[in-house]
Order: structure tokens, then sequence, then C-alpha cells
């Protein structure tokens, strides 16, 4: 499966980093404004595809699905 690269804002890579860990892996974060991260083929076509059919930025339809995605909670 190919991968592809994202430019998303700092906050939205912070969201994304503590409610979504499992479904989509970068690197650590670096200075600046924007983050990269590495998204299977799947998840890219998903996310250009809500945001075209929304008429929002990847910004955006990133802050939706981190906000309904359930974080797994750890069993002791």
């Amino acid at each position: 499966m190919s991968q592809h690269v994202l430019e998303i804002s700092t906050p939205v890579f912070r969201l994304l980093r503590r409610r979504a860990p499992l479904y989509v892996s970068w690197s650590d974060e670096k200075d600046g404004p924007t983050q990269h991260i590495v998204v299977d083929d799947d998840v890219y076509c998903e996310m250009i595809d809500r945001a075209i059919a929304k008429q929002k930025t990847i910004d955006e339809v990133f802050l939706e699905f981190g906000a309904r995605v359930d974080t797994p909670r750890r069993t002791q």
C-alpha cells in the first residue's frame, strides 16, 4: 500500500497525536506552524474526498475526524 505526506497545522497535529495515534503515523514534532504526517493511501483519499465534498481545508477535516475518534483505552 502506498503512503502520502500531508501538511497540517501544529495544533491539529497535536490533537491527532492525542486522539488518534493508531490511525496516523508521523515523525517527531518539528518547530514551526505546520507539521508533516504520513498516511496510507486509503486515509489520504478519504481526507481529500471529504475536503473537496465539504469545501473545507485538510485541517478542518482532520479536526472533525479527531473529534469523533475514541481513543483506545489501555487496560491495566
